[in-house]
């Protein structure tokens, strides 16, 4: 597997991005394997993804920043920088419907997400035995109504305590509340059972088949504190 690195970008769409970031990577020696570019009209808005191979990239990582700021700075961008050496922990949060659950694990296994799975956290004990045989540590922490602030912060002290990155609610049937949220901006990962924005909330399908819907699916969308209204991802 190469090492490579990813640069994702978003600033105001004005002349001269994309020439201006490929041809720093260039002076770098920098091969790109991959690169995708956005341009949202209404917002006037440039977003970019670029990767590259480091085998012959002749900036160090850890100097990337101090060069790269200039560029960043003339164009006002918001930017950040990911090493595939570098493999970000991931929480599982799930009720008691395990198919989503057992599809990230049955992934992960297979190598096609590139992260690391130190631990599923779950309000019910049903999904114990999917976490079992993928080897993964189950955690079951009861989420009652009238305790709801200290089950969040049971479950915050074990993300803390495992160094987690970012957290995908697998089918987890409780709405987190803003503090929870604040400890994790932007990387919180809901996956919905319906085509957001259509269906939010509770019983989408169900919903969806009283309007007379033939086509249905999920929406993976990042968790802000308004119910099913991030900003979606796929």
């Amino acid at each position: 597997m190469k090492s490579t690195a990813t640069l994702l970008i978003s600033c105001p769409d004005q002349k001269g991005l994309v020439a201006a970031i490929a041809d720093f990577l260039l002076q770098h020696n920098a091969n790109i394997l991959h690169a995708d570019q956005h341009q949202d009209a209404e917002l006037k808005l440039f977003l970019m993804r670029v990767e590259w191979d480091l085998a012959d990239f002749t900036l160090d990582p850890a100097s990337f920043d101090a060069a790269f700021q200039p560029i960043a700075q003339r164009f006002q961008m918001h930017w950040r920088l990911a090493l595939s050496a570098q493999r970000p922990r991931l929480a599982i949060f799930v009720s008691k419907y395990d198919h989503c659950l057992a599809d990230l694990l049955y992934r992960h296994q297979a190598k096609e997400l590139h992260c690391e799975i130190p631990l599923i956290v779950s309000n019910h004990e049903d999904t114990r035995w999917v976490a079992e045989a993928y080897g993964v540590p189950f955690h079951y922490i009861e989420v009652k109504k009238e305790a709801k602030a200290a089950a969040e912060q049971a479950q915050l002290a074990l993300l803390k305590g495992q160094d987690i990155d970012f957290i995908v609610l697998a089918r987890y049937m409780q709405v987190l509340s803003s503090d929870f949220i604040r400890h994790y901006p932007s990387r919180i990962i809901n996956i919905h059972h319906s085509f957001l924005p259509a269906f939010h909330g509770a019983r989408p399908y169900h919903r969806a088949h009283e309007r007379g819907v033939k086509l249905i699916g999920a929406t993976s969308h990042y968790v802000t504190e308004s119910l099913d209204d991030g900003p979606i991802i796929e």
